[in-house]
């Protein structure tokens, strides 16, 4: 029993074949032509952004693209312009380009509490 999707390709190959749907029918050796037309005014209803007309070109199926994962961190360490955090206490503190967020958290404690550095 032939799928949804091998009806899809079937009645899109009748529909760029030009046969009447007894012939293409035939060649591709389906039981019935009713079958093919049934088919396709299936496909049509159910497809809220396909027209009713046939000769609309069909959309080429979604393929995967290649991906590369890159790590973010190796390549921030050498880009941008340094951070400067200026406390309340008027410590400042300067982080570099690719800083590790949790000794920061840890540097801005230690600077922002009272005692002298």
């Amino acid at each position: 029993m032939a799928t949804r999707a091998e009806w899809a390709q079937r009645v899109d190959r009748w529909q760029k074949s030009g046969l009447s749907a007894e012939a293409f029918a035939t060649r591709e050796e389906i039981k019935s032509k009713d079958q093919l037309v049934w088919w396709r005014w299936k496909l049509r209803s159910s497809s809220p952004a396909s027209p009713a007309s046939t000769s609309t070109p069909s959309l080429p199926a979604p393929r995967f693209l290649p991906v590369r994962v890159v790590d973010t961190t190796v390549q921030a360490a050498g880009l941008g312009a340094p951070l400067e955090i200026a406390l309340p206490n008027g410590r400042v503190v300067r982080v570099p380009p690719g800083f590790e967020p949790a000794m920061l958290e840890r540097v801005l404690a230690i600077a922002s509490e009272g005692v002298p550095c």
